[in-house]
C-alpha cells in the first residue's frame, strides 16, 4: 500500500480486526462492536437501558444528608433541568422496580467560584428526592 493510494485489503484487515484469539483455549472469537452492545446512560445506570433514561435521571447524588435520607427511605438523584416530577417517578420505579411514593424537585442555584482574580460561577442543577413505599429499597444506592 501507497501513502496515497487505496487498500486493496481492506475487507480482510476488517474481518481479522472483529476476531480475537482467546488467550486461554487459543480459539478464534468474534468481539462484539458498539451497535450489538446495549445500554446508555450514565456510569451509575450501567446495567440498565432505556429510551428515556438519558433524558431524565443524570445519576445518584451523593452527600452526607443524602446518605442519611437512605436509612428513611429517601433517595436523591441528580436530574436533567427538563425532567419533572412524573417523568422522575415513572423512570425510577421502571429502572429500580420499586413504587414510589412522592418525589420532591430542587432547583440548586449556581454558586459563585472566584480563580484567583477572575470571578467564575458553579453552574446550577436540578436534584430530585424521591420517597419509596415501605418494604422497596435501591441497592445499588447503599454505601
Amino acid at each position: 500500500m501507497s501513502l496515497f493510494g487505496k487498500d486493496k485489503n481492506k475487507k480482510e484487515k476488517s474481518k481479522a480486526k472483529d476476531e480475537l484469539r482467546d488467550v486461554e483455549t487459543g480459539e478464534m472469537v468474534k468481539e462484539e462492536t458498539k451497535d450489538n452492545v446495549s445500554g446508555q446512560g450514565s456510569a451509575a445506570f450501567s446495567g440498565v437501558s432505556g429510551s428515556q433514561t438519558h433524558r431524565v435521571l443524570q445519576g445518584f447524588f451523593v452527600s452526607e444528608k443524602a446518605s442519611l435520607g437512605s436509612g428513611m427511605n429517601q433517595y436523591v438523584f441528580k436530574v436533567f433541568n427538563t425532567a419533572n416530577k412524573s417523568e422522575v417517578k415513572k423512570e425510577v420505579a421502571r429502572l429500580f422496580g420499586v413504587k414510589v411514593k412522592s418525589v420532591k424537585i430542587l432547583n440548586m442555584p449556581e454558586k459563585r467560584r472566584d480563580f484567583g482574580k477572575h470571578p467564575g460561577s458553579k453552574s446550577g442543577f436540578k436534584k430530585a428526592i424521591i420517597v419509596l413505599e415501605e418494604g422497596y429499597v435501591i441497592g445499588q444506592a447503599k454505601p
